[in-house]
């Protein structure tokens, strides 16, 4: 699913035939799509696996191993995982004493893992290729043999060293960035747990558990010289010349879980049961790594520890050794009473003590936070009629605390630099005042029910949470020993509703049909921020920011200028004029919608899925870009109708109705332009899902079960509203959620499972 482009109109003219644009006059570029269109492939996952299961009442074991191989649809990027895994329970004293082990092992190889924004991704020159140049021609002949440096260096339309066209930040050459930009990764992970349980009675027992959670991660780019000057190493009297950078990161982390449990299920009287436990915890986080970012090195592309410059202090732009080590204790316990069956009351509560908690008010008495939940089943206290099979109320409030980042609270120390340079550490706590734990509070009421002999099912609940004395840092004013400030500041406050509906239209011998139907609406308000904090304040970058009054996930960025009555106003010459900074919109939608089938005939089982989502608001400086420099689609087309259609006005409030494409555009594009003008509505539905599936009939002593399926997943858009996948995430952290930066267009894919039991 990718940007559309135009082909009619060419590059833009300049003296070296290097400009970036394509606002030149009108031809056939028609050729060049096809270019572009087969610089991607057809990626393709294989997934294999095996398990052996065997043992006796008391000893059973499980062995299985996996095996992901796939070749991704951008050229180079490949991934490999192995995973192993060992389970084995075993009961001893005459099934008194119980045993459950396991041990998983994975290993994983990425080549060329795809990278998004402007830098290092091949997208941004594949897509903004100048019309009427040959791709082809330079993506077969992505270097040169450079006479003046007997080196091998990138060969683009604006940037080859021997002619002095550097290039500019925007984009490179897709095969350079490929091929003499790339990345390595590789992550070892083992999971190891045990649980050890001893039957006091028949009704009271006791546990330990623990687990261990070990990673080792290498990650490595090597920057060829010859990479656009901004991303290569810097010149400089000792070294001159790019002679390439090389980026290197190791780290290891290590995650230790224990607890210790007494757990009891006893029946009180004939109409009264009790489930308890009670039981002690300890979690223990060890992070140690070391990462470098060296621009100068001794001979070009010498991508070792020993082809670092040591010449200047400045050499070695960063290079770093982190530690890390937390530690959370607790004690907990919960108790359930059953009433004849009818009536549940759940209480837990926990009591933690956090490292990170260190010189707080909760160093020595921790963060408590407890939890509370009533079901009754209404068909079972009241007279309900026979078609109501079940009906259930359940009211919940809960309370979960949350302990702050490391190091924060404690007093701030000084860093050794990689020059030997000791840098003061300017970051600390605001005004004195001491960091809190993070609480989140809920209520939630729900009914659930079942009708007309269980062919129907409905799920709903209402929730309302509140996140108080969130953790957050800030740039402090000017004139503070502490530039960087953490405080406890906030509150935000979801509610909503969620339904679940479901049917079984067909229950026939051979024939089934159920649907079911899905609806999510939340809402989402800031109640509550610092004072300290300014009005608008930024998470996550991507225009995100938090206000008060406002919601998380709001987008704050450059705006057009408006006349008194809302009227977009552009200069003489058509451009869309700026306005402060200000609300965009918001990345919350205002409902999600999902539809389910699943279809049997005999042998044979079809399951489709579609879902949607209403309102909500994404970016698109991909779009902005293309839009600037005069790629997209729109812009083609709007230079084909002599112009944008506007309802704007001019400086002096006259009407304008219609202003040139190429000032229009300019105005607005790019991650400089009017971000306003780059918010598109986030409503789209789609088919998620479709899959066919037979179960093959056997009749043989070797194979048990034989089923083959075909499954297609993210099929194709009913309807669609923004000009990339809406669903798009740059990053997995806050801000990363709908907004696209020259990201890896999503994709379609068909499968075939063949599954076989023997």
């Amino acid at each position: 699913y990718r940007p559309e482009l135009q082909y009619s109109y060419g590059q833009s003219p300049s003296s070296n035939n290097d400009a970036e644009e394509s606002w030149g006059p009108a031809g056939d570029y028609s050729s060049l799509k096809s270019q572009i269109d087969g610089f991607f492939n057809t990626g393709m996952t294989l997934i294999n696996s095996v398990s052996l299961s065997g043992g006796t009442n008391r000893n059973q074991n499980y062995f299985s191993y996996a095996n992901t191989t796939n070749k991704g649809v951008l050229p180079t990027n490949t991934f490999n995982q192995h995973s192993f895994n060992f389970r084995n329970t075993n009961s001893f004293f005459g099934d008194k004493v119980t045993f459950d082990g396991n041990m998983m092992y994975s290993i994983q190889n990425v080549h060329n893992r795809p990278t998004t924004g402007l830098y290092y991704s091949p997208l941004s020159g594949l897509y903004m290729f100048p019309r009427g140049q040959n791709l082809n021609q330079f993506l077969e002949n992505y270097e040169y043999l450079s006479p003046s440096r007997n080196l091998y260096l990138q060969n683009w339309f604006n940037i080859n060293y021997d002619e002095g066209l550097g290039g500019t930040h925007h984009e490179q050459n897709p095969n350079w960035i490929l091929y003499r930009n790339p990345t390595d990764q590789n992550r070892h992970n083992i999971i190891g747990s045990a649980k050890l349980q001893y039957y006091i009675t028949d009704w009271l027992n006791i546990s330990a558990r623990g687990t261990i959670n070990k990673m080792w991660n290498q990650w490595e780019r090597k920057v060829y010289a010859g990479t656009q000057g901004v991303l290569s190493g810097q010149t400089s009297s000792a070294l001159p010349v790019d002679n390439g950078r090389y980026y290197r990161n190791e780290n290891s982390s290590t995650d230790l879980y224990g607890d210790i449990l007494l757990t009891g299920n006893r029946d009180l009287s004939q109409d009264l049961a009790l489930i308890f436990t009670v039981g002690a915890s300890i979690t223990d986080y060890t992070f140690r790594g070391w990462s470098m970012d060296a621009r100068k090195l001794v001979a070009p592309n010498a991508f070792l520890l020993d082809g670092l410059f040591r010449g200047e202090s400045n050499s070695i732009n960063n290079l770093g050794d982190n530690f890390g080590r937390s530690q959370k204790q607790g004690v907990f316990g919960s108790v359930n009473l059953g009433i004849k069956e009818m009536i549940s009351l759940d209480v837990p509560a926990r009591n933690d003590w956090s490292s990170t908690l260190a010189n707080t008010d909760s160093e020595k008495s921790g963060f408590f936070y407890y939890s509370g939940g009533l079901s009754l089943i209404l068909s079972e206290l009241l007279s309900f009629p026979e078609w109501n099979n079940l009906s259930k109320l359940r009211l919940t409030y809960a309370e979960v605390g949350n302990d702050i980042a490391q190091y924060v609270s404690v007093q701030p120390q000084a860093t050794l630099g990689h020059s030997g340079v000791i840098s003061v550490n300017n970051a600390g706590i605001f005004g004195n005042q001491p960091l809190k734990p993070e609480l989140s509070q809920s209520v939630e009421i729900g009914y659930e029910g079942r009708f007309f002999d269980y062919r129907m099912n409905l799920d709903v609940a209402l929730y309302k949470s509140n996140t108080k004395n969130q953790y957050v840092s800030f740039a402090g004013p000017r004139g503070l020993l502490n530039t960087t400030l953490y405080l406890n500041a906030g509150n935000v406050e979801n509610k909503g509703i969620e339904i679940a509906l479901g049917l079984d239209v067909l229950r026939e011998r051979t024939l089934n049909w159920n649907t079911s139907v899905n609806f999510t609406a939340n809402r989402n308000k800031v109640i509550e921020l610092h004072p300290q904090l300014s009005n608008t304040y930024p998470v996550g970058g991507n225009y995100n920011v938090l206000r008060v009054g406002g919601s998380f996930g709001d987008l704050w960025g450059k705006r057009f200028l408006r006349d008194n009555n809302g009227t977009i106003v552009v200069s003489d010459e058509g451009l869309p004029l700026t306005d402060a900074d200000g609300y965009i919109g918001t990345t919350n939608p205002d409902a999600i919608v999902g539809w389910g089938n699943s279809f049997n005939y005999n042998n044979f089982t079809l399951t489709i899925g579609i879902d949607g989502r209403f309102g909500g608001n994404v970016i698109s400086t991909t779009q902005g870009y293309l839009d600037s420099f005069g790629y997209s689609k729109r812009s083609g087309d709007a230079r084909d109708a002599g112009g944008v259609e506007v309802n704007a006005v001019d400086q002096d409030g006259n009407p304008v109705s219609k202003v040139p494409a190429q000032a229009w555009y300019q105005g607005i594009g790019n991650r400089d332009g009017i971000i306003e003008g780059q918010v598109y509505d986030a409503t789209h539905f789609r088919l998620r899902e479709m899959a066919l599936s037979y179960r093959i009939p056997v009749n043989s002593n070797v194979f048990k079960y034989a089923n083959i399926g075909l499954v297609g997943k993210n099929l194709f858009f009913f309807k669609n509203n923004a000009p990339f996948d809406p669903e798009l995430n740059t990053t997995t952290g806050i801000g990363g959620s709908g907004y696209d930066n020259f990201a890896i267009p999503s994709i379609r894919s068909f499968g075939l499972d063949l599954k076989l039991s023997f």
